[in-house]
């Protein structure tokens, strides 16, 4: 078992989702912010906060880890060493939090027994008998504030004990805390403490993931065709997250080919595994014209990036003419393809360039191998109970 070697894959572990990368792709502006609102405690040991706010995959966690990271070999060097301590807040109370904390200075801390409040008062103690600077990020902290459960940020802001180590705090949410943390609490995370983080764009992720498969890939196992799937796959929702695991993905199933490489049908698999706009049932509920049409498309495909909606309408008349289907004039044709397009089944993007104006069309999330051989049987099938009817 196992004793296969990897044929694609060199270094897993870059494409899971714990991995920092030491430089970070166009985050150049929050890592910025963020040296800003520390410096007090890089210079002097003030505690310092700061609110990283943005939608889901748009980086906010790899950068604070990767600041922290970067701060504490800072520091360590200037003979100030800090503590950063990672608690994800979306599965725990605000005693799993507490026990989190009490853990890094006392790993055999016992998880029954005590109750929330007696835990903040190991916790105090912990960090007043402390000598090092303290930096906690609470990651996903929106759910835990929004089970009413804020006291820790007051706890870690406001220590009770005046010989405490600084404590200094990085709070990550997808959604404003105004209406989530009491009055005390959010006084300490001014408004200019606030990191924002916008949605990728295509370009953006296009650099996140062909970062990714040079430190994870073997060279030359994955075409630029397929990195631009990837990308424009993940681009409607601004997701590098979404970006990776789709690579993960796609390179694991390439593995269990033999092409040698990850090509674009990988990727159209990997999305169909994990975030498909495409079912069976939302193809059977496709009438027989519009199953030629994506039939044709499948077919004209044949693993490309995309092709033109001139050459899947060729292929549409072949795709006709082979089931007995009648074939529809262009304006006809052109808006069966529009529907397709409406409902996520491919992508049409019309084109401006030198050569003129036409349509490109892509599939974006199925192997077009894969959804051939399914409109071959649909249509079949339609065929069969309309020769029944008769």
């Amino acid at each position: 078992m196992f004793e296969r070697a990897s044929s694609i894959i060199r270094d897993g572990s870059v494409l899971d989702y714990s991995y920092v990368p030491q430089v970070l792709v166009r985050r150049d502006e929050q890592m910025g912010r963020l040296e800003t609102l520390f410096r007090p405690l890089a210079e002097s040991g003030r505690p310092c906060t700061a609110f990283l706010t943005g939608g889901v995959g748009t980086g906010k966690t790899v950068t604070a880890r990767r600041f922290c990271a970067d701060m504490a070999e800072h520091m360590a060097g200037a003979g100030r060493p800090v503590d950063t301590i990672l608690i994800n807040c979306r599965n725990i109370s605000e005693g799993g939090a507490l026990l989190q904390i009490i853990r890094h200075f006392d790993r055999g801390f016992p998880d029954r027994g005590f109750s929330a409040e007696e835990m903040a008062r190991v916790m105090a103690t912990h960090l007043a008998s402390n000598s090092r600077s303290i930096v906690v990020i609470l990651d996903e902290v929106d759910v835990l504030l929004k089970k009413g459960q804020s006291d820790l940020v007051y706890q870690l802001t406001r220590p009770s004990t005046e010989h405490a180590a600084p404590v200094s705090l990085i709070m990550i949410s997808q959604v404003s805390l105004g209406s989530l943390v009491d009055e005390a609490s959010l006084s300490t995370f001014r408004r200019s403490n606030t990191v924002r983080f916008d949605r990728y764009t295509k370009e953006e992720l296009r650099e996140i993931v062909a970062q990714r498969a040079e430190q994870a890939l073997y060279p030359g196992r994955i075409g630029e065709d397929s990195l631009d799937l990837i990308a424009e796959q993940a681009s409607d929702y601004g997701d590098a997250r979404m970006a990776i695991e789709l690579l993960d993905r796609a390179a694991n199933i390439a593995e269990e080919d033999s092409e040698g490489e990850v090509t674009v049908e990988h990727v159209r698999a990997a999305k169909a595994m994990t975030y498909s706009s495409v079912s069976e049932l939302k193809l059977r509920t496709l009438d027989i014209n519009r199953k030629a049409v994506l039939l044709a498309v499948a077919r004209a495909m044949k693993g490309n990036l995309s092709i033109t909606s001139n050459s899947a309408e060729k292929t549409y008349a072949v795709v006709c003419e082979e089931y007995g289907v009648p074939v529809r004039k262009h304006t006809q044709y052109w808006t069966y393809l529009q529907d397709l397009d409406r409902n996520g089944f491919v992508k049409v993007t019309v084109v401006n360039d030198s050569t003129g104006r036409w349509a490109s069309v892509s599939l974006p999330d199925i192997p077009s191998k894969v959804l051939a051989e399914k409109m071959e049987q649909l249509i079949e099938e339609d065929l069969e109970e309309a020769s029944d009817e008769v």
